[in-house]
């Protein structure tokens, strides 16, 4: 909790330096900063701090609305660009009970760059996302390579002045190298299958976001479903497996420890085949303050069941915002829910 708040810190500081440079009623440049912390105790406990920058090519109005809702409400051709670093440590629980083998700890770097164009007209617009993470892992630890690459595509319409109506689709692929667990009970495993997964998930989200006022107030109702589904391939190298003694009557003696030579094999899944649900909705009291309160549910999903976040937003000054998130994320297999939090700091110039 201590990283999160240094990070804030330092994330506010580069937001109010940037902030100072912007013109009257509108920006080109966006520069945002995230700092975020989960934590799944004793299993997992993640960090995470990223950098946006936003640049559109025709300028913004921020005078239609809220502060928050300005890119929203006057649409422009943008491109953007960032670059996240995670640290990540993963406890693998063994299944004898205790914590025999060593935990994950790895870092990630995460570079993405995204754009959007907005046809003529203002109404229909297209666009899409790349993102490349390169993984760090602890020599210590049963992986020895890590990669995970994504690309989303997109395309939509505004549907009047306050509504839009987008479809995307999104490839993932995460591959992992390193060595994998044979066990032959639960009282005998043993770190000795050299192997290889390729784990790739598509997914198609239809999404609609509605902006409204009523009297002094402005708030935003948005909606979308998910259909996801994905393969993974994993590939197990050849390796000797030696028999503990302990398998054996007292005596059974042997000159040399039993070995079960296991061959190279590839095996193919299906991932889970799943929908997810989302609605959130936002209430701007003011042009300078919103709070938002959202929800999401997987349907067949074997690990998520449902997630929550209570976020809010304020624009200390015209060109300079913060947004505070906490969530909670609730999975199957009677495991601990995971708390999230977030701060983002935005400047703009």
């Amino acid at each position: 909790m201590c990283s999160l708040i240094r990070r804030t810190f330092l994330l506010i500081s580069i937001c109010l330096i940037a902030g100072t440079s912007a013109r009257a009623n509108e920006y080109a440049w966006e520069l945002s900063g995230l700092a975020g912390q989960a934590d799944l105790d004793p299993l997992l406990d993640a960090g995470q701090a990223a950098i946006t920058a936003t640049y559109n090519f025709a300028g913004v109005d921020d005078t239609r609305g809220p502060l928050a809702l300005a890119s929203f409400l006057d649409p422009e051709t943008r491109i953007a660009a960032s670059i996240g670093r995670d640290r990540q440590t993963t406890q693998i629980v063994n299944p004898s009970g205790g914590s025999a083998f060593p935990s994950i700890v790895s870092e990630a770097v995460t570079y993405g760059v995204s754009g959007r164009y907005m046809l003529p007209g203002k109404k229909w617009y297209a666009g899409g996302r790349y993102a490349l993470t390169n993984r760090d892992i602890d020599p210590g630890s049963l992986l020895t390579d890590a990669e995970k690459h994504g690309a989303n595509v997109f395309a939509g319409r505004y549907l009047g002045a306050a509504t839009t109506l987008d479809l995307s689709l999104d490839r993932a692929v995460d591959e992992t190298r390193g060595t994998g667990i044979a066990c032959l009970n639960l009282l005998f495993c043993a770190a000795v299958v050299p192997q290889s997964i390729s784990q790739t998930r598509d997914t198609a989200t239809l999404s609609v976001l509605h902006v409204r006022r009523f009297r002094s107030l402005t708030y935003t109702l948005g909606g979308s479903v998910a259909d996801s589904s994905g393969q993974a391939v994993i590939h197990s190298g050849s390796f000797d497996f030696t028999l503990p003694s302990s398998l054996f009557p007292p005596a059974v003696v042997f000159l040399r420890p039993p070995v079960i030579k296991v061959p190279a094999h590839t095996t193919e899944v299906g991932l889970d085949r799943y929908l997810i649900y989302s609605f959130a909705a936002e209430v701007f009291p003011s042009r300078k303050l919103g709070v938002r309160l959202g929800y999401a549910g997987w349907d067949d999903s074997s690990t998520q069941d449902y997630a929550y976040d209570v976020a809010a937003t304020w624009f200390v000054s015209r060109n300079v915002g913060l947004r505070f998130v906490l969530g909670r994320q609730h999975a199957h297999a009677n495991l601990d829910d995971i708390d999230v939090a977030a701060v983002q700091a935005t400047g703009r110039f």
